[in-house]
């Protein structure tokens, strides 16, 4: 590795909640007679996306929740509570927990959360609202906990019997609760460097991936400052523009593409040669300035297909003037009349 050299509401992504794409990729190899259902079964849109609270113990809070059918035909859908981790390395992800997860969970509200239907008939183009209360126990200790108010198809659970198969093709609202006050935010920079040492054009992927070590999610923003050889600014990039959230105990990876398509910079800067690039994000809601994250890493930016061309021009150049030369000095001078 080089020297350390978007759950959003903002805190979760939308389209990952919908689509789980990652997850469809592995149902795609593991499961490829239902991968039309996988495709099919997720037809349905929620508000809010997500929420995050924070409540005290003996407290109790009201919400709801509008869902909508987004396909063409009638479908009833099973409404489903329980608590739900982050898919490993994915920031701003949700997965509904299995049964046998549910019930190891140490900070799941699932038992928290009582849900006015248990499913429900969804309309094409007609809007359908859930209510939830959700109590939090006298005794409750201090945690970030998490509950998610899922819908599953009927023709998905009577299709599918792997109760860990359907939770992953299930779309809702993600909740976090946190409980009590005094959280602590701590995380640790893994990695920071660039997919390849050398690029033909300023067309490059930094690899970054942050481990949240405190007790609480937290959300790392920033931004990555690019400069060249003669240490000019050229470049500037937003480091997790979605606000894509890490989930406590966990780990996530950020890709981020800076796809500039010139070799000069607004101002006029080069940008070839060695490239520094430098990360700063912060993380903490509380003190947000204190203990950033940062780390430096370099890479390369050489055109060498045009730096072949104008090598050949110069050479052809060089070679035609020194033809015309020869030439000139072997033909025969004429003698004075």
């Amino acid at each position: 590795m080089k020297n350390l050299k978007r759950f959003s509401a903002p805190w979760l992504n939308k389209k990952i909640i919908l689509l789980l794409p990652a997850v469809f990729t592995v149902l795609f190899f593991l499961f490829p007679k239902q991968n039309l259902l996988a495709q099919t079964s997720l037809t349905i849109g929620t508000a809010p996306a997500s929420e995050k609270l924070t409540l005290q113990p003996g407290e109790k809070y009201e919400g709801e929740i509008v869902v909508w059918n987004l396909s063409e035909i009638t479908t009833t859908y099973n409404i489903f509570v329980r608590g739900f981790r982050q898919i490993e390395d994915q920031p701003g992800t949700a997965i509904m927990f299995t049964e046998e997860e549910e019930q190891r969970a140490l900070y799941s509200a699932a038992s928290w959360v009582t849900v006015s239907k248990q499913k429900v008939d969804l309309v094409p183009n007609r809007n359908e609202k859930i209510f939830y209360e959700i109590n939090v126990p006298n005794d409750a200790t201090k945690g970030e906990y998490t509950v998610i108010i899922a819908f599953i198809s009927e023709d998905v659970q009577q299709q599918l019997r792997s109760t860990a198969t359907f939770t992953s093709l299930s779309s809702g609202t993600p909740i976090l609760i946190k409980v009590g006050e005094d959280f602590a935010e701590n995380a640790e920079l893994l990695q920071f460097e660039t997919d390849k040492d050398w690029y033909e054009q300023p067309n490059v992927k930094f690899l970054t991936r942050i481990n949240n070590l405190g007790d609480t999610h937290i959300t790392p923003i920033g931004e990555i400052v690019l400069t060249n050889i003669f240490d000019q600014e050229v470049g500037k990039i937003v480091f997790n523009e979605s606000a894509q959230s890490i989930l406590r105990d966990n780990s996530a990876s950020y890709e981020i593409l800076w796809d500039y398509g010139s070799f000069l910079s607004k101002d006029n800067k080069l940008i070839l040669g060695p490239i520094n690039a430098d990360l700063i994000v912060m993380y903490r809601n509380f003190q947000p300035g204190f203990a950033p994250l940062t780390a430096t890493t370099s890479f390369w930016i050489i055109p060498w297909k045009y730096i072949l061309l104008l090598l050949l021009a110069v050479i052809t150049t060089v070679v035609v003037l020194k033809m015309r030369k020869k030439k000139k000095e072997n033909q025969p001078q004429q003698l004075p009349k």
